[in-house]
């Protein structure tokens, strides 16, 4: 279950890293050069997921299922 809810905030966390993306790509003048376009459109998704795959291990451990012996 810990491993589902992970997967799941870090799919639900791209919609707002896409969004956030557009923003700050339209205030940066919408850039063309390979650096700028590289780092806005593919790092702020990829962080944005990291994050949500992060956040989601780290609170799901209320339903991660331990054995004892």
């Amino acid at each position: 279950m810990r491993l589902l809810r992970t997967l799941v905030l870090g799919g639900v966390m791209l919609i707002p890293g896409l969004l956030l993306t557009m923003l700050i790509w339209y205030l940066a003048g919408q850039p063309t050069t390979e650096p700028m376009e590289s780092l806005i459109c593919n790092g702020i998704p990829l962080l944005s997921v990291t994050l949500g795959l992060v956040f989601g291990w780290k609170t799901g451990e209320a339903y991660s299922v331990k054995i004892e012996s």
